[in-house]
């Protein structure tokens, strides 16, 4: 794995100040040979721990003959170590509940390469065993040459995944961004010649240089004993040698540049255009007070920046559909402050001329009280949340801010420490400070335009030379002051009406209680005390845009929710909402699908009547609003016009349109389909659907008091709106496809190729079949892994999903999918399918079966303590008929499955008689087999 993601927003550097303390319950050693180590007890979630590996090295250090060989060790630290041979650590892991991926991965940037894992910690044998990888990971890697060679192919393979007009427009805007540092030069993914080619003494050599004690750090957050641990970790680390002659860590410079550099790239197969003008700015440091409060007022000018954005999108004939502004770094030796847009490929020059418009409007006149003052309200209030949850955070959050602070780009200060430092600075934090900044970081030199756009016909792209000159003639013009316009009146007005709760009833098994309202409103509730500041909410009820008959006013209506959901509520557009809202913790979101429509909500406990009142106020007072209307066609254009531009985007649209029978809804998104959205009859559909509460359901959980939270939904929700009319959902035809149907699709100029293959058929809906699916669905995942990556070296990875559906009839779904070269779709797929008769004809192994068995228990342990997870289960039990109860079942469902079962599983839902496959194909290529040309 790769990645090159910008951090979070960091601070400029600044003399004086107190050092800002580490969290006190922190253990923070540092061993004779040069690793530091840190340990924090934390017990959310229970008997877990995340446990990482930090190497301050990455790509940046390779030597001309190493590139991509930071990330080729970081892959082969997965096939054999001292005390793992081969493929042992993955399997030890999947066979603790650990799985690959989502608790067992690492990545390789510029200048780090970080392990990560999280391991069980009520057995005190696998949480040393999880130290112990760490151990190998560090300097016990066995470089087996056989594995050499076949991960040779795995990371060839993930070269060719990351490869299109994304990483084409790159290799063309990177060198710019970078220019004349070796960053330019030194990309994680390296050279795929290098990775094919490397001697064994070459790979060998980059770890022995670079993988060194001095050079490393190792964290963990979790729930164990503190002494325990770092007796572990003394024990084991200790025994790292120090080099007798380490070579030197260089952190290599990006050089200011006079002026503005520009850069465009545009590609055939780009499907979104982006612009972005960036400030280079010398790098921040993480170490006192005063360090400190400059990342706060760099925090706040970002915000502002923003929020000013933000607004500009909302607006009739809006520039941009999305943009953002901040301070970031994609290096160790410089930051960035940069504003960034994404747009349709004919706005380019409109969104490059906002962004630069915003940029020097903030450098000359700044910002207002006003602004200040929400943006200050927001953050602080994110750091009460935060304080709030004190005890119930996550250790993989925690477990960050400790890889960031062994990296040197972050605190790591006790949220009560940070809470009570920043509002002791913040009342100091003046607005002539902040416009300073922003005159000091928004400069006219050391700047970089990059814009990577679609090549179409008929639509021209500005060229570098032009947006260096319309930069220019907006600077040299007057810019009017930003008019900061507050929203005024109360969110809602009083409700003349009251509504009454008529039945209630518990039920003490699930600890949930349900009210009737006389409206006709079901109302669940289920208190938690998972999160202190967290309450969900879910909403649903039958109908949604089936009940549109007429196909092309289905078209007319596609995106009435989101329309309605981005155009505010009662007095107040969505500009003025969220200013409404500052320094509160409460959202809504309505939605319509295709067989429902519903909300989604979320809110702290002190802002739940908010959350309360917006909800009421998008049945009974949503707004229609132009610009928000202009607003989402810009941001639907952007993200889905030019889709089929991509191979994979073709792909998929074959694949979709062919799943669906060439249905009239499911056809691709194209200029027709946004031209034939109409905000008039949008509106007129989101009343009607929302017209009627009375069958309604609503499930509310979280940090919730019933007795108080009883006479707000009697209020609010039992004076919703009531037609007594009795509706569901109505079929509309849509039906998988029987038979066999291949198909090929020949796009792209990248050598590569993607296999997709999805099973369909009836199913016969319960609990036990749905989790029997899923299961099989779980040991086949791990068996193509360890066939297709593992054995044959010819894919990055493969995707092995299933899913089930009540409406509008019972069925499955299986989707299978992976990437890999060209000549290899015949053999791969050959070996897909022996995998799948071999699983058909013998089930599982034990070893696989007990892995997935595991996996779904420790899963469980976690996800039981989630208010997402019940809110989300109690939501869908609504939706699809199911009792409830069927939740505390899994557990016993899970013991009771056996190798007979999956294996009866994999016969009747692996069955091939119903399959759609779609094979991508570049549009040139050698063939490996007679292609069949579809139907």
């Amino acid at each position: 794995m790769i990645t090159l993601s910008l951090s979070a927003p960091l601070a400029a550097q600044t003399a004086g100040g107190g050092v800002v303390p580490i969290d006190p319950n922190t253990t923070v050693g540092r061993l004779d040979n040069g690793l530091t180590y840190y340990i924090l007890p934390n017990k959310l979630p229970a008997k877990r721990a995340e446990l990482r590996l930090v190497v301050r090295v990455g790509s940046i250090v390779e030597d001309p003959d190493q590139q991509g060989l930071a990330h080729f060790v970081e892959h082969i630290a997965f096939n054999g170590s001292k005390n793992f041979k081969k493929q042992a650590i993955v399997n030890y892991l999947e066979s603790i509940g650990v799985k690959f991926g989502p608790h067992l991965n690492a990545y390789t940037s510029f200048d780090e390469t970080v392990y990560m894992l999280q391991v069980p910690t009520d057995s005190a044998s696998q949480m040393q065993t999880g130290i112990q990888i760490l151990e190998d990971w560090a300097h016990n890697l066995s470089f087996d040459e056989a594995e050499i060679d076949k991960e040779r192919g795995v990371v060839r393979e993930e070269w060719r995944l990351s490869r299109g007009a994304g990483a084409r427009m790159t290799d063309v805007t990177l060198p710019v961004y970078f220019k004349g540092s070796r960053y330019a030069e030194r990309l994680p993914i390296g050279k795929v010649e290098v990775v094919d080619t490397a001697s064994y003494e070459t790979i060998r050599r980059f770890y022995r240089d670079w993988y060194r004690p001095d050079l490393m750090s190792v964290i963990a957050v979790g729930d164990f004993d503190r002494t325990t641990i770092e007796a572990l970790i003394r024990r084991h680390f200790s025994r790292i040698p120090t080099s007798a002659t380490p070579r030197t860590r260089e952190y290599f410079p990006i050089p200011d540049q006079p002026g503005t550099d520009a850069v465009v790239a545009t590609d055939k197969e780009a499907d979104q255009a982006s612009v972005s003008i960036s400030y280079r700015h010398p790098v921040s440091s993480y170490s006192t007070e005063v360090d400190y409060r400059t990342q706060l007022v760099e925090g706040l000018l970002g915000g502002m920046l923003s929020a000013r954005l933000d607004e500009l999108r909302s607006k009739a004939d809006p520039p941009f559909a999305f943009a953002w502004g901040g301070k970031g770094s994609a290096a160790k030796t410089k930051d960035y402050m940069s504003l960034t847009a994404m747009a349709p490929e004919d706005k380019v020059m409109q969104a490059f001329e906002a962004l630069v418009t915003e940029a020097e409007r903030a450098r000359v006149h700044g910002f207002t009280v006003t602004e200040l003052e929400r943006q200050k309200r927001d953050l602080i209030r994110g750091l009460e949340q935060q304080y709030e949850e004190r005890d119930k955070t996550e250790s993989s959050r925690l477990v960050r801010r400790y890889v960031g602070h062994a990296l040197g780009r972050a605190f790591a200060p006790s949220i009560t420490d940070e809470l009570q430092l920043a509002r002791q600075l913040m009342p100091g934090i003046r607005l002539d400070e902040i416009n300073r900044l922003a005159a000091q970081v928004i400069t006219r030199e050391n700047r970089v335009v990059t814009v990577e756009a679609p090549e179409k016909s008929g639509v021209s792209i500005p060229g570098a030379q032009e947006l260096v000159a319309k930069l220019e003639t907006i600077e040299g013009r007057p810019i009017a002051a930003y008019r900061d316009e507050m929203p005024s009146g109360p969110l809602m007005e009083a409700a003349a009406a009251k509504g009454s709760i008529v039945a209630a009833k518990r039920n003490d098994k699930l600890g949930l209680v349900e009210w009737k309202l006389a409206n006709g409103v079901r109302v669940i509730v289920k208190p938690t005390d998972y999160k202190n500041d967290e309450v969900l909410m879910r909403a649903y009820s039958p109908g949604g845009s089936s009940l549109v008959s007429d196909d092309a006013q289905y078209e007319a209506i596609a995106g009435a929710s989101s329309v309605v959901g981005q155009s505010g509520v009662g007095a107040f557009d969505n500009v003025a909402l969220g200013k409404k809202l500052t320094g509160q913790v409460a959202w809504v979101s309505p939605m319509i699908g295709t067989y429902s429509e519903g909300m989604r909500g979320g809110a702290s406990p002190k802002d739940l009547e908010t959350m309360m009142q917006l909800t009421s106020l998008y049945f009974t007072a949503p707004r229609a609003d132009s610009g928000a209307f202009q607003s989402y066609r810009t941001m639907v254009s952007t993200m889905s016009r030019n889709q089929g531009m991509t191979p994979e985007g073709r792909m998929q649209d074959t694949l979709s349109v062919t799943l669906a029978q060439y249905h009239p809804r499911s056809k691709p998104f194209s200029q027709a389909t946004l031209d034939a959205m109409q905000l008039d009859r949008s509106y007129e559909f989101y009343r009607e659907r929302f017209a009627d509460a009375g069958d309604f359901t609503f499930v509310f959980v979280g940090n919730i008091d019933t007795t108080t939270f009883k006479p707000l939904v009697a209020k609010y929700l039992g004076t919703l709106p009531t037609t007594g009319r009795t509706e569901t959902w109505r079929d509309i035809g849509y039906r998988y496809p029987t038979g066999t149907i291949e198909k090929t699709v020949t796009a792209g100029i990248e050598p590569k190729s993607q296999v997709r293959t999805v099973l369909t058929g009836g199913f016969e809906w319960n609990d036990r079949n749905r989790h029997l699916l899923t299961s099989t669905t779980s040991v086949l995942a791990i068996m193509l892994r360890e066939v297709l990556r593992e054995e044959l070296g010819g894919t990055y990875g493969v995707s092995v999903r299933s899913s089930t559906s009540p409406v509008p009839v019972p069925s499955y779904r299986v989707d299978l999918g992976f990437g890999c070269a060209p000549d290899r779709v015949a053999e791969l797929t050959r070996a897909m399918h022996a995998t799948i008769d071999s699983l058909k004809r013998f089930g599982p192994s034990e070893t696989n079966l007990r892995k997935v068995k595991e996996s779904q228990r420790r899963d469980r342990e976690t996800r039981m303590k989630q208010n997402a997870f019940w809110a989300d289960q109690l939501e869908t039990a609504v939706r699809n008929g199911d009792d409830p109860m069927g939740i505390l079942e899994e557990a016993t469902m899970t013991e009771e499955l056996t190798a007979d079962a999956v294996r009866q599983a994999a016969n009747r839902y692996f069955d091939m008689t119903n399959q759609v496959k779609v094979v991508l194909y570049p549009e040139t290529r050698v063939a490996d087999e007679k292609v069949s040309p579809g139907r």
